[in-house]
């Protein structure tokens, strides 16, 4: 049995949605102890795998894989609340946009024991969208498992909890549980109509009583603004704005959702419908935000959020768009980005919105101000946008017409584990690898830390990185020899200053995670401001 929890004020059986394929045996009010209760129970149909394709392509034999899988869900009124209990395939019948998604992370915030986590399970709220699933067999304290509070989402927890006030409680003489905590708490719960609804209405309480005095509080800096708060309609105007590229469009980018995850390396096209009225949408693989805020800047700013959510993305196996690997996917999870109004941080990730606590959003800014402050010396000078794609290139060859300076940018490192990367984009007198980048979209500073980062692991851990850069410092400069490892990387930036006023939180968070990284290899980071004329048609940028 699974438990979910809704916010109650419907009837019963209106948390439950109707889909094709599933046949109910059983519908019909109850009452569990004196609360009110509805039961749904029968069998739904599973589709035949997507691989059966391809073995009856190979095979030349017809299969018939589809079969079908029972279920059962009881929801129950507890308090002002719903509890859905749900076996089987049930949980796929629950409505997910009143689905209370914290209900077993807050449960497990509250009564895991913080030295003995065996697993947390997060995401980035970055563009890279990463997601991670760390895990410590005989557990262990918070720290081994590295958790930003600032710039990512924790999902799942597992871990032993402490049960006071439940039937598990009373029956093992006070004994830990191990407990899942994700959007359900995996914990058990009495099998009678007593000791059912006496545990539900613990697991309620425990949630209700707040985290005050839990120590793993913090994994709640990042949590869903719920769909009622009146910070909504501020957030949703100025990213309607951003979608047809006004001011705050520097702010938003694309991203893979987390249901495309296990299909990323299969995906060679994304089938996108009517957008806006003006047909299929040509969606790259690589994701390009330009090609949404062209296509919504023909849509009226009102309608452009109805379009967001109404639009749908599917991943394809084949070139054509033809073969899908995934159910089609609302446009709006694609997307990333981030805005502050009123004091409030908020950031819109897999088609929801986050807020993240300002006592984290501080602690990033105070680290990121000390990060920042350590300044280069190396000279650069003005930038002045030409307008043309190659115009970063031709400002590292203005660079590198000073003593001293090399111009290495497209000259293309290639390992076994890195088949095409940048060394950098210049390399400074004094040996400093520098890379460049005009911080427009949200999406330039995550490309330069990725930049710095693999060409400073690349050189650390892999020799034949090292000879290739010392070649072609060699071929540039003839006598002059490079280090073994780099020591310094120096990130420049035009467009923005690198201050924590100029960059938005969720790049504070990566270039912290960029530091930490290069620190393990030995290697510091500078910071140079390239003087720069603004470019004619951008709007406020930001990193």
């Amino acid at each position: 049995m699974s438990l979910y929890r809704f916010h109650g004020g419907l009837p019963l059986r209106e948390y439950v949605t109707r889909c094709d394929g599933i046949t109910v045996e059983h519908d019909r009010p109850l009452t569990i102890n004196g609360a009110r209760a509805h039961l749904i129970a029968g069998t739904r149909t599973v589709d035949a795998p997507t691989w059966s394709r391809q073995v009856m392509s190979l095979s030349g034999t017809p299969l018939r894989l589809m079969r079908s899988a029972p279920f059962a869900i009881i929801l129950v009124q507890v308090g002002d609340w719903v509890v859905a209990a749900a076996w089987g395939g049930g949980r796929h019948l629950l409505d997910d946009v009143r689905l209370d998604e914290d209900f077993g992370l807050l449960f497990g915030i509250r009564r895991l024991d913080p030295t003995e986590l065996r697993v947390v399970s997060s995401s980035l709220l970055d563009v890279s969208a990463r997601a991670v699933q760390t895990s410590f067999p005989s557990g262990s304290t918070v720290p081994g498992f590295r958790i930003d509070p600032a710039g990512e989402l924790v999902n799942h927890l597992s871990g032993m909890a402490d049960m006071a006030g439940t039937t598990y409680h009373r029956a093992t003489g006070g004994r830990q549980c191990r407990v899942r905590a994700g959007s359900s708490p995996g914990i058990q719960v009495g099998h009678s109509p007593e000791t059912f609804l006496a545990d539900l209405e613990v697991i309620c309480r425990v949630i209700d009583q707040g985290d005050e005095n839990s120590p793993l509080r913090f994994l709640s800096q990042v949590r869903p603004i719920r769909a009622d708060d009146p910070l909504l309609p501020s957030l949703e105007a100025r990213l309607a704005d951003a979608l047809g590229g006004g001011p705050p469009h520097s702010r938003l980018a694309m991203c893979r959702p987390a249901a495309t995850a296990p299909h990323v390396e299969a995906t060679n096209s994304l089938r996108v419908d009517d957008v806006g009225g003006s047909g299929p949408l040509d969606l790259d693989v690589d994701l390009d935000v330009g090609t949404i805020t062209e296509r919504f800047a023909r849509i009226p700013v009102f309608a452009r959020m109805n379009e967001l959510r109404r639009a749908r993305v599917t991943p394809c196996s084949d070139g054509r768009g033809e073969e899908p690997l995934t159910r089609p996917i609302s446009l709006d999870r694609w997307l990333v980005f981030e805005t502050t109004t009123e004091d409030r941080t908020a950031c819109l990730h897999q088609g929801r919105w986050y807020e993240i606590g300002q006592d984290a959003v501080q602690r990033v800014r105070d680290r990121v101000a000390e990060l920042v402050s350590n300044k280069s010396g190396l000279s650069f000078p003005v930038w002045a946008p030409t307008g043309e794609q190659d115009d970063e290139h031709r400002y590292c060859a203005l660079v590198a017409e000073q003593p001293g300076y090399l111009c290495l940018d497209r000259d293309f490192g290639r390992t076994p584990m890195h088949p095409r990367f940048e060394f950098a984009d210049v390399i400074g007198p004094n040996d400093e690898l520098v890379h460049v980048k005009w911080l427009g979209r949200a999406t330039a500073a995550s490309h330069l830390f990725t930049q710095a980062r693999v060409s400073a692991w690349a050189q650390r851990l892999e020799p034949d990185a090292v000879r290739q850069l010392d070649a072609k410092v060699n071929r540039l400069d003839p006598g002059r020899r490079v280090p073994d490892r780099p020591r310094t990387v120096v990130p420049a930036a035009a467009g923005r200053r690198w201050a924590v006023k100029e960059l938005f939180t969720l790049s504070q968070v990566e270039l912290l995670r960029l530091n930490e990284d290069l620190h393990q290899h030995g290697v510091r980071l500078q910071f140079a401001d390239i003087p720069f004329v603004p470019k004619a048609k951008a709007g406020r940028p930001a990193a």
